[in-house]
């Protein structure tokens, strides 16, 4: 009801404005001016308002600076809200329709989930050693400071949903200056005494639907809204947390842990599957299991959390912070409109806390300590994918099943058998294998699930394989069809959402070419079809190939990904991580199957490999074309094969050289006694071009190990944007993709993304002018259908008809129309001379014009109306005042959405020496004192002086 009354006073509010402004408008003497402005400057602030109450409604992140409230929005919010449960069936099978019955239902399902259970921990927790320091510790239980909270906050997404207080992120992110005092006050005294405030950690449970018509509680998903200021304190403990996880947990453990990634077991375990599914001969039978635990966070034990910390070394102070944010939660159900509660739970951790998924780490530590228990007593044997690789933890089914069993009794974890999976090697036969299947419990698959969100095994067939990509986006592409979207809208929803969903796979897996053309195919049809036609056969015209939308609007393009170059680009990532750790245990496992004698970018694709290994091959070519190797001891560093060389476009010494250098390191060019060219050898060995490439080389004492650095990268680290760059960097080289043009004049324009979007589909040729679709063999008459005088192309709608002309008049635009047209011949120069020669407010004039020109085009030929130019220049001038009115008031107002600027050292480029000064003086004494602090790019003390 609330929301309803809300609606119904902005559109009354809203209209009154609009009502006002109309009549003055007629009379705009001075004081009829300044009423005008009071009341524009009010329409734009209820616009923003409006805008806001549909986003929270729709709760999607997708809203933009562009089309502000638009029918979008408003059709998402409607379909949001029909999701409701409206019936469920209890676990005694009875059937709950009305709703007081399903929040009853609700309740006693979270009663029954949460209630503790006695479990015996000691056969475990025996196995745990110390791993956390004193050192650790300390930091660990350091007094709280603000710059922790602060970067907490700003930490999170300011349009995250709120808890039960009702405050999301942004609010405190934009009153932190306000509230900052009390919040770091209130957070010290709270951890000081070892309790919350009991509304504090209060925690709504939300009921995700995972279908279309839920009937159970298993059917939806719950996630826990905490309140802001208990997530600052959680996120707080999270980050310090964190980084003592490394040495902590084993190296089985990827996930959440720094430096490490979900990735590196998904590659192991493709490759384990790979190894099993090579296995055609031998008496030995090998088997992976992967199991699934049911309502893994729900069921964890807090007696089992508490013992497992104090095994490991942690203090009682730390102890206590982290129970406190555990067992102090009170649960109250959201079911449709009505809040269910209070739930006191007696086990579990929130999906929702910050402090969770560590917490849960720690936990399953335990599960990989029982499994190395077993391997050490030889119960246990783990697959051997090949020699000199390390072994993997899947083992025999009755002590493995046992192992699980210990775990989940001292846990309150539990294994859903339903859910798991078993894969055999192919040596052993069918009988043998549903044998073992059937002791397990578990279903026997040939290898082909997912695990991790990846296929666990790609065959031949790699395009049907990864099909379920291209179906999630059509899925998705067709539940926008038949709603208002304009360009700009679906810019925005290919950019965050379509292009998004193969990301995740396309990040350790190359995709088959045919499937990403299909999928380039697929989103290109949709960005050119009508945003409002139902019809499937409406394909529109593709005025331009996905090749040129995929270029940077830079260079003509829309920024859409180039999915090969992309995808290249993000494997590269993977290849990267393996080349800087080579301890790391997936490392050490790609290096023993495929490289154990060379470096991985002199590596052979080998024999039978792995399609993840296959991935990785290819992507390393953009590393080739991107690193360099860093000076060292440069004995690892060959001379003529690897590259080496800095300040050089070509970072490899030219060949052809004389025979004798072939085989030499680096090394072997320096000073025996100092790191210092040898130049007198250099110049003897090579060429007179050659020899002074080498020579500026800088050299770094501090740098005592060779290593690979990325240049594209100041920091020397690769990432998958500067990789992506890199590779479309020579995509776009080619004169084919290439369009000269000042492209960025364009996108800067102070205007709507609609008007902008105008300007571009202009200048690209791909407005559907009566000449074009002639081009394009449309039959239409040629006349412009607004003075049906002359032939309409872009040219003559939007500057030489007399319409149009008179608009640029009565929008007070004409000196700019007048400096465009000269020695300009044709509308795309035209543009990019106002781009060029007027200021970005100007040019979203022009633009603002342009699209009313446009739309006064389009009312004519397809409803027989038309304004006259007045009309047009002032639909222009209230259409970008009240744009830019709003536009401004966003920019003064909105939220900080990014991290706040904390004082911090950061680390010089590569190569670089970094010197600090600090200076400080005493005005009673007139005294001095300085500082001074060298550093090199690893953060290394190199020298220092005060005085």
């Amino acid at each position: 009801m609330w929301g309803k009354k809300k609606r119904i006073r902005f559109k009354e509010e809203i209209d009154e404005c609009v009502r006002r402004m109309n009549e003055i408008r007629g009379n705009l003497d001075e004081e009829g001016s300044i009423q005008y402005q009071e009341l524009s400057e009010r329409h734009a602030t209820l616009l923003i308002q409006e805008e806001g109450y549909w986003k929270q409604r729709a709760k999607m992140h997708w809203l933009q600076e562009g089309d502000m409230n638009t029918r979008f929005f408003h059709m998402s919010a409607t379909v949001r809200g029909k999701k409701k449960v409206t019936k469920l069936i209890a676990d005694n099978g009875t059937e709950a329709h009305t709703q007081e019955e399903l929040c009853e239902v609700a309740k006693s399902y979270f009663d029954t989930l949460f209630k503790p259970r006695d479990g015996d921990h000691d056969p475990v927790l025996n196995l745990i050693q110390p791993r956390v320091t004193d050192d650790d510790n300390f930091i660990l239980t350091a007094p709280i400071t603000k710059v922790e909270i602060q970067q907490a906050l700003f930490q999170m997404h300011p349009d995250k949903s709120p808890g039960p207080d009702g405050f999301n992120p942004a609010f405190y992110q934009r009153f932190w200056e306000q509230c900052s005092d009390d919040i770091f006050s209130a957070a010290s005294t709270w951890l000081e005494r070892g309790y919350f405030p009991t509304s504090l950690n209060e925690t709504n449970i939300c009921l995700i639907p995972k279908c279309d018509n839920p009937t159970s509680m298993k059917d939806l998903r719950p996630i826990s809204l905490c309140n802001v200021l208990y997530k600052m304190i959680s996120k707080v403990l999270a980050n310090r947390l964190k980084f003592c996880l490394d040495k902590s947990v084993s190296q089985e453990q990827s996930t959440f842990v720094e430096g490490r990634s979900i990735l590196d077991n998904a590659l192991i375990a493709t490759e384990v599957i790979h190894a099993l599914k090579r296995k055609t001969k031998g008496r030995r039978c090998e088997l992976a299991l992967k199991i699934d635990i049911s309502k893994a966070y729900d069921k964890v034990d807090w007696g089992f959390l508490r013992g497992v910390m104090t095994k490991m070394g942690f203090t009682d102070v730390w102890i206590r912070w982290v129970m406190m944010c555990v067992n102090s939660v009170n649960y109250s159900v959201l079911m449709n409109s009505d809040r269910v509660g209070p739930i006191s739970p007696g086990r579990g951790l929130r999906q929702g806390d910050p402090l969770s998924p560590y917490l849960f780490i720690l936990v399953t530590k335990c599960l990989t300590a029982l499994i190395h228990q077993a391997v050490g007593r030889g119960d246990l044997h783990g697959v051997r994918i090949c020699r000199g690789a390390p072994e993997a933890n899947v083992a025999e089914v009755n002590e493995l099943m046992r192992t699980l069993h210990t775990y989940e009794t001292a846990s309150g974890q539990e294994v859903n058998l339903v859910k798991s999976e078993v894969f055999i090697s192919r040596n052993m036969s069918q009988a043998v294998k549903e044998d073992l299947s059937r002791i397990l419990g578990v279903k026997l698959v040939l290898g082909t699930g997912i695990y991790l969100g990846l296929p666990s095994m790609v065959g031949i067939s790699k395009k049907a394989i990864f099909s379920y990509i291209k179906d999630r986006i059509w899925k998705r592409i067709n539940s926008w069809r038949g709603r208002a979207l304009s360009k700009a809208g679906k810019e925005i929803m290919i950019k965050s959402v379509l292009q998004a969903i193969p990301s995740y796979v396309m990040s350790m897996l190359i995709l088959p070419a045919s499937l990403i053309h299909d999928i380039e195919k697929m989103i290109n049809a949709f960005w050119w079809r009508s945003g409002s036609t139902n019809d499937n056969n409406t394909k529109g015209i593709h005025w331009l190939a996905w090749e040129r939308l995929a270029c940077p609007k830079a260079h003509g393009g829309l920024g859409f990904r180039n999915f090969e170059a992309f995808n290249k680009a993000m494997v590269a990532k993977q290849v990267w991580n393996i080349v800087q750790n080579l301890n790391s245990l997936v490392a050490k496992l790609i290096k023993a199957r495929y490289f154990p004698r060379s470096s991985l970018f002199d590596a052979p694709l080998g024999y039978n490999p792995g399609f993840a290994w296959r991935s990785m091959w290819q992507a390393r070519q953009i590393l080739s074309l991107g690193c360099r190797w860093r000076i060292g001891s440069g004995v690892n560093i060959c001379v003529i094969h690897d590259p080496w060389l800095r300040g050089s476009a070509n970072r490899w010494v030219p060949s052809p050289q004389p025979a004798g250098v072939y085989q030499l390191s680096v090394r072997d060019l320096l000073h025996e006694s100092y790191k210092a060219w040898n130049i007198v050898k250099v110049r003897n060995l090579f060429s007179k071009d050659a020899a002074e490439k080498i020579l500026e080389t800088p050299l770094v004492s501090s740098v005592r190990e060779d290593k690979v650095v990325w240049e594209e990268e100041r920091n020397g680290c690769y990432s998958v944007k500067s990789g992506y760059k890199l590779a479309m960097r020579y995509i776009i080289g080619s004169d084919k993709y290439h369009v000269m043009g000042n492209w960025n004049g364009i996108w800067k324009a102070q205007a709507p993304h609609k008007a902008r979007h105008l300007l571009w589909l202009l200048c690209r040729g791909c407005l559907p002018t009566r000449s074009r679709l002639l081009e394009r063999r449309v039959e239409c008459t040629l006349n412009c259908p607004v003075c049906d005088e002359e032939i309409e192309d872009e040219l003559h709608i939007f500057f030489r008809c007399a319409v149009a002309r008179d608009s640029w008049s009565a929008a007070g635009l004409s000196s700019v129309l007048h400096n465009a047209t000269y020695q300009q011949t044709n509308a795309m120069d035209r543009i990019f001379a106002i781009c060029s020669n007027e200021s970005s407010d100007t040019v979203g004039r022009v633009a603002m014009l342009l699209w009313c020109i446009w739309h006064n085009r389009n009312d004519k030929l397809w409803n027989d109306n038309v304004q006259m130019p007045r009309q047009i220049g002032r639909h222009d001038f209230d259409a970008w005042n009240d744009w830019y009115s709003v536009h401004k008031l966003q920019s003064n107002n909105v939220s900080r959405t990014t991290e706040a600027d904390l004082v911090r050292w950061e680390k010089p480029a590569l190569d670089w020496v970094k010197c600090n000064v600090d200076v400080a003086f005493v005005s009673r004494s007139s005294r001095t004192s300085m500082g001074v602090c060298f550093r090199d790019n690893s953060g290394h003390f190199m020298a220092g002086m005060t005085q």
